[in-house]
């Protein structure tokens, strides 16, 4: 089968980016991807051997201002579709819903990564409410409204979801967004497992890893680290891509940080380096407050590093407290330096739980991923098609 797969955005060496590479790449069916905002310098060169087609410019900029424009460029946008393609594929973390009202000419499927968190992530709302000040909060909680009103329309369009992790399906069904059920499916986006580990490295550096940006909530990890106050050459290395509008957050980080020169920051890494990173840290931290999914501490675990985490969102899904990593409130900042103390002084307890790491997530592999998209897909067409035909018989 043919199908069309949309995303507003295709421009950094994020998740989604990845997962949406990984299963285009390894699916049995053949796809075409529409974006609005298409980097092919940053986001990942893989992109540029597959069939990546420009549409009218997003705005990735994440102002009202911005985010309207986004909205009602999606809303206008009709995909110009090959003659054969059988049915459409909306990835969605926020405004692709919107794409659905001018595209229903052939069936429309939704793999959600998140239903746009400033509207259904109530975790994401505390914290945007508590940056802003009184007379900012009320254009927010306007906007809130308005587009949770508008996005459940357009969900109606959709003749079948797939999930990324059980907290995205509760974030939809908690948002009144879509019904669990048949029509909704369950896919847990991936790593490169592969079964020897014997080439990795244990050095006294603790990796923080991911795009630099608010929601990650760096700063739990910067601060719980000085405070574990571990001796020299131990030294917290932060690699992660950055984008424009996160250039103020950066800068708040590193003013924090004082010229620490035990906090090192290494911005959009190479493949190559981000691998080596990987390959060479004790252990890995994870400071997300609610995160969807969260590709990162899959990618620990598949090089055998222990990962600290949040214990909240994906997280809680993907590590096993204490088998495979440590899941800990983000208030309890002295769990947290207890934990990094821990780890960097038990070499040989890093070692079992990284071995124990590896082994638990070789069920998250990219070809599960893709399976399951694939069979879900074609389950649905095939009920879709008899409904069809059993609607023309005589």
């Amino acid at each position: 089968m043919k199908f069309a797969v949309y995303h507003p955005w295709i421009y950094l060496h994020g998740g989604i980016e990845r997962s949406l590479l990984e299963l285009v790449r390894r699916s049995r069916h053949e796809w075409t991807i529409f974006t609005g905002c298409y980097d092919a310098d940053h986001t990942f060169k893989e992109f540029q051997s597959l069939n990546v087609r420009q549409l009218r410019p997003t705005s990735v900029r994440r102002t009202y201002g911005g985010v309207l424009r986004s909205v009602l460029q999606a809303m206008l946008q009709k995909l110009p579709l090959d003659e054969d393609t059988d049915a459409i594929v909306v990835w969605c973390d926020g405004i692709g819903d919107m794409v659905t009202f001018r595209n229903r000419a052939v069936p429309v499927f939704n793999i959600c990564s998140t239903p746009l968190r400033a509207a259904f992530d109530p975790v994401y709302e505390a914290l945007a409410l508590a940056q802003r000040g009184v007379l900012s909060r009320l254009p927010y909680r306007l906007f809130r409204q308005a587009f949770r009103a508008v996005d459940r329309l357009a969900w109606r369009n959709y003749a079948g979801v797939i999930a990324t992790s059980a907290e995205v399906r509760q974030r939809i069904i908690d948002g009144r967004l879509y019904a669990s059920g048949a029509q909704m499916a369950m896919a847990y986006p991936g790593v490169d497992w592969k079964d020897d580990v014997s080439d990795v490295d244990y050095q006294p550096f603790v990796l923080l890893p991911g795009r630099i940006m608010w929601t990650k909530n760096i700063e739990l990890g910067i601060r719980t680290f000085l405070q574990a106050d571990l001796p020299a050459p131990w030294r917290l290395v932060i690699a992660g891509f950055l984008d424009a509008k996160s250039a103020g957050y950066l800068a708040r980080l590193k003013h924090a940080i004082g010229g620490d020169p035990r906090v090192e920051f290494v911005l959009s890494p190479t493949d190559g380096e981000l691998a080596e990173l990987y390959r060479t840290a004790s252990f890995c931290l994870f400071t997300p407050l609610n995160e969807d999914w969260g590709i990162v501490p899959l990618e620990a675990m598949a090089r055998a590093k222990p990962v600290i985490a949040v214990a909240r969102g994906g997280p809680m899904e993907s590590i096993v407290n204490g088998i495979t990593g440590y899941l800990l409130e983000p208030g309890d900042e002295e769990g947290w330096s207890s934990a990094i103390r821990m780890l960097a002084f038990d070499p040989d307890g890093v070692k079992r739980i990284g071995t124990a790491a590896h082994g638990h997530v070789r069920r998250y592999s990219w070809g599960h991923f893709a399976g399951a998209v694939d069979d879900a897909l074609a389950n649905w067409m095939g009920l879709l098609t008899n409904l069809k035909g059993e609607a023309v018989a005589p």
